[in-house]
């Protein structure tokens, strides 16, 4: 697949991003929904609310993650766009080598303490011990977690879109075939699902490392490590890191919330919400990077009306799919549920908890409309390298605003409150991304008197 990003259509090449990073982003998606269906059907409601305990962790991991990745590939592709391939592979390579060891390190530090960490998380002492279980595989694992992902990212940013796809697929794939294996053939229980998220990413993140190690591309490893690179990778990661690190945090503070206003069985039914929406929140976010590669080469070759075009077409289809997939996720709710739930022997479900899933989600989903205007937003200034503009769209709309409405609305209207909270939160926040797009059109980056400047 040619990919010229000066030249080609928007449209046409929004696409040739967009559809093999969904692809790439759902197949990554079945990693937490498979864990979540095996675990729910074979082990029940417990084995399912000690996983919605350590939640948590794994935006924690992403966070760490995008710290990196983004900001570098962003950097990485605006060489690119400038002609200058070394500056992009010194990049390259110092963020991966500080990530791979710095991973290992952290992975081992949390393992050390993870029954800490699972009492610090809300686990009660009944579902503790599953949650430390499942978690201390996850964290001898952990650096995986953060490689394949960060590979993947410097991929698409390689112009091989289809690679990263490819990558994720197969991960999803053999994440698959271990649950299976681990939870129903040998019955190891919940550290099988573990097990299953590491090696899954181990193989997709092989495939990854075949393209850099053998020069398939203009990105590759490279015997250097510039801490500049490093500092330069971060600053303008940080809005991206910040809001996945936003998410661990309001996770944390939902569970504590849920804990006291229903016990397990309403960290149960929160879990249950984040794995059907897993699917709705990737889609979203594979539409809002779609525009990173292209808005960055294009900003780094001083192009702004090519800029502007990626951006005027991101924000309408981001808001466009976010409705859609609103819509849909009412519509098919009852059988997204399902997949989580443990069958009696007569085969049949808790249809209480059941019902009450639904209606939860009716309301919390609605976010969701909103949600992929807000990202596409702070995906594009984080890629023409405007991180105090993408930062306070992100921040708004996954903490701000989030922890405002979960300080007042569970008060007078408990668990509601909880629900409720999510789509106001992103009613706020899609205000303000209205209001910083408004600047940066009137007097900032974007301005015709202040691009050529900025960008050069």
């Amino acid at each position: 697949m040619s990919i010229d990003l000066k030249n080609q259509n928007i449209t046409k090449l929004y696409f040739k991003y967009f559809i093999p990073s969904l692809c790439a982003m759902l197949a990554l998606s079945t990693y937490n929904v498979v864990d979540g269906a095996f675990v729910g059907q074979k082990l029940g409601q417990d084995a399912l609310a000690a996983v919605g305990i350590a939640w948590p962790v794994f935006p924690m991991l992403i966070a760490y993650e995008l710290l990196f990745s983004i900001g570098a590939a962003s950097l990485c592709s605006y060489y690119l766009g400038k002609n200058e391939p070394e500056k992009a592979r010194e990049i390259f390579s110092s963020v991966f080598y500080f990530a791979l060891l710095s991973g290992v390190i952290l992975g081992f530090i949390f393992y050390v303490y993870c029954d800490e960490i699972v009492i610090l998380l809300g686990a009660s002492e009944k579902i503790a011990p599953l949650a430390s279980e499942f978690l201390e595989i996850i964290f001898l694992g952990s650096f995986v977690i953060v490689l394949h992902p960060l590979l993947d990212i410097f991929a698409m940013n390689d112009k091989r879109p289809v690679l990263a796809m490819i990558a994720m697929i197969v991960g999803a794939i053999s994440n698959i075939a271990f649950n299976y294996l681990f939870i129903f053939v040998l019955e190891i229980g919940i550290a099988g699902s573990a097990l299953a998220t590491i090696l899954g990413h181990f193989m997709g993140f092989l495939i990854l490392l075949w393209h850099f190690v053998f020069k398939r591309g203009q990105v590759f490893f490279v015997l250097s490590f510039k801490i500049k690179a490093l500092i330069r990778s971060t600053q303008n990661s940080i809005a991206q890191a910040s809001a996945e690190l936003s998410a661990a945090l309001v996770l944390f503070i939902a569970n504590h919330l849920l804990v006291g206003l229903g016990g397990d069985r309403a960290v149960a039914m929160y879990s249950v919400m984040m794995y059907s929406g897993i699917v709705l929140f990737t889609t979203l976010l594979s539409a809002s990077q779609a525009i990173q590669p292209i808005a960055s080469f294009n900003f780094g070759a001083n192009i702004r009306s090519r800029v502007l075009n990626v951006l005027k077409f991101g924000l309408l289809f981001s808001f466009a799919m976010g409705v859609i997939l609103y819509l849909l996720s009412i519509m098919f709710s009852k059988y997204l549920v399902i997949l989580f739930l443990q069958k009696d022997a007569n085969g049949s479900v808790d249809m209480v908890f059941l019902n009450d899933v639904q209606e939860a989600m009716k309301i919390y989903f609605a976010g969701f409309a909103m949600l992929g205007f807000n990202m596409a937003a702070a995906s594009f200034f984080q890629a023409i390298q405007r991180p105090i503009s993408s930062f306070i769209i992100t921040s708004c709309y996954t903490l701000i605003f989030v922890l405002i409405f979960f300080t007042i609305l569970p008060n007078f209207f408990g668990l509601k409150g909880i629900w409720t909270s999510y789509p106001l939160a992103q009613f706020c926040s899609f205000i303000i991304s209205l209001a910083v797009l408004f600047y940066a059109f009137k007097k900032g980056g974007l301005n015709p008197n202040h691009f050529s400047r900025s960008s050069s």
